[in-house]
């Protein structure tokens, strides 16, 4: 089978009946980021590629379905960055189609959401999760080890964009690092950011890199920092 499939995946965000479709070929990204579960980055593009046909992925989903029953939430992923897959929009819209009663997902790194028709696709999804990690250039660069065509400002311009041309819901997250995006400046940035973007929920993440937790006294400063703004911000740090 050419596509992974998960079930009541437990550490989406607390979601239940999660089915994860997995598209893409490990791992090919825009990124090739520090933290990845996936390990190192195979191929580091840009560019979109038709992985699979779409109509042959949409029948394996429909097979599951039919199989082991209609799940609430249809997470479209990959191994890698899931907009690089060029039939990402013709398979959001065939399973919203045929299956009008499910809930589908995306997350992403939101690096290609500069270019306007991967902003329409991903605005196919009921619920956008993805990763932010800093507005600081050079910890960008430490953080996600871009693909040399991927510009920071790019990437703000085009979720911000995004987020005002979206209906859905917005649910972004933040990872620090400690020594790396742990910065008073980095933090201050991020508020006027997300400030901008206005989504409905906010996670913090703590993904204590090599070991290492955040300080106690910075995620404090989080905390106080953060406390007016005006959405809902998860902390799990």
């Amino acid at each position: 089978m050419a596509y992974t499939f998960v079930r009541d995946a437990k550490d989406l965000r607390g979601l239940k009946n999660v089915m994860g479709v997995d598209f893409s070929p490990k791992k090919t990204c825009t990124y090739d980021c520090i933290d990845c579960g996936l390990g190192r980055t195979n191929t580091l593009t840009t560019e979109r590629s038709e992985f699979y046909p779409a109509e042959e992925v949409f029948n394996e989903i429909r097979s599951y379905i039919r199989e082991k029953g209609a799940p609430q939430h249809i997470l479209l992923t990959g191994s890698g960055e899931p907009t690089l897959y060029a039939g990402f929009g013709k398979l959001a819209t065939m399973i919203k189609n045929e299956f009008q009663d499910l809930k589908v997902m995306v997350y992403s790194n939101f690096s290609l959401l500069s270019r306007e028709e991967v902003r329409q696709e991903v605005a196919l999804c009921d619920i956008v999760w993805g990763s932010f990690n800093t507005v600081i250039d050079d910890q960008f660069k430490k953080v996600y080890r871009p693909h040399e065509s991927i510009k920071l400002q790019d990437v703000r311009e085009g979720l911000k964009k995004f987020r005002a041309e979206y209906h859905g819901i917005l649910e972004p997250d933040t990872r620090f690092f400690k020594g790396i995006n742990d910065s008073e400046k980095n933090v201050d940035g991020l508020k006027k950011f997300m400030k901008d973007v206005n989504p409905q929920k906010y996670y913090i993440f703590d993904p204590k890199h090599k070991g290492e937790p955040l300080a106690e006294d910075f995620i404090e400063m989080i905390k106080k920092k953060f406390i007016d703004l005006p959405f809902k911000i998860e902390y799990n740090v």
